[in-house]
């Protein structure tokens, strides 16, 4: 069960991540968690009518994970919130999964179907040659060396540093994950190679881009199992109730 201090310190990070994910900075949001606390400003927030004003941008952009509706209905943080507060985001949730787009993100498939007939059924074919167009998305190294120079070369997911890992065969190397996706940015937009940009392992980084939009660092972390951990399979994208 969490507690209230780990629920301050997430709402805290809604206000990078949420601008990271949309565009839209919630200072006032902010500095009410810093002021109050994050359970006194979310428990306003489940008032009637009290909807946070980033709410919209949240549904616009498919990501109501990053709600306080969506954070105090996991089972992780219920508890700390009443019945009727949980009654007011089960409500708003559902209301806004009804719109004519997702408002969460939506797991993407791991491969793309074969036509019929492309292969037989013990038998298969590689290697042919196919005309694809796509888009490139460019990518300043420029920026990746800054990230690695002020975040490290270990992934800030699973702590992997390849060099401990692997000794020279794995020195200076790793992923450099994109927090606003490449595919939703313009060439006029500046990278902040602090704010933008984060090491991660190959694993941690096609795991973030397991849904659309991305996985959070944080909320990837999240869903970490130990190695040794016989459990089920932690669910990617739970579905707003």
């Amino acid at each position: 069960m969490g507690t209230e201090k780990e629920l301050h310190q997430e709402l805290l990070t809604l206000y990078r991540r949420t601008g990271q994910a949309t565009g839209y900075w919630p200072n006032y949001f902010r500095r009410s968690v810093r002021e109050s606390g994050g359970l006194a400003v979310a428990k306003k927030l489940l008032t009637p009518g009290q909807a946070s004003a980033g709410f919209d941008r949240l549904v616009a952009a498919s990501r109501l994970d990053l709600s306080v509706e969506y954070i105090a209905v996991r089972e992780h943080y219920s508890h700390l919130f009443t019945e009727e507060e949980i009654a007011v985001a089960r409500r708003r949730l559902k209301d806004a999964s009804q719109g004519p787009g997702p408002a969460l993100p939506t797991l993407l498939r791991s491969s793309q179907p074969m036509s019929v007939g492309e292969v037989s059924e013990n038998t298969g074919y590689e290697g042919a040659v196919q005309r694809v167009t796509v888009n490139r998305y460019e990518r300043q190294r420029a920026a990746r060396r800054a990230c690695i120079r002020h975040h490290g070369k270990r992934c800030k997911v699973c702590d992997l540093d390849f060099e401990e890992r692997y000794g020279e065969p794995g020195k200076e190397f790793i992923h450099v994950h994109h927090t606003r996706p490449l595919h939703r940015m313009r060439a006029s937009n500046r990278v902040d190679a602090k704010r933008d940009l984060v090491p991660v392992c190959p694993n941690c980084h096609a795991m973030l881009h397991r849904r659309d939009p991305p996985f959070d660092v944080e909320q990837l972390r999240a869903l970490l199992r130990p190695l040794s951990d016989p459990g089920p399979v932690h669910p990617s994208t739970p579905t707003a109730p």
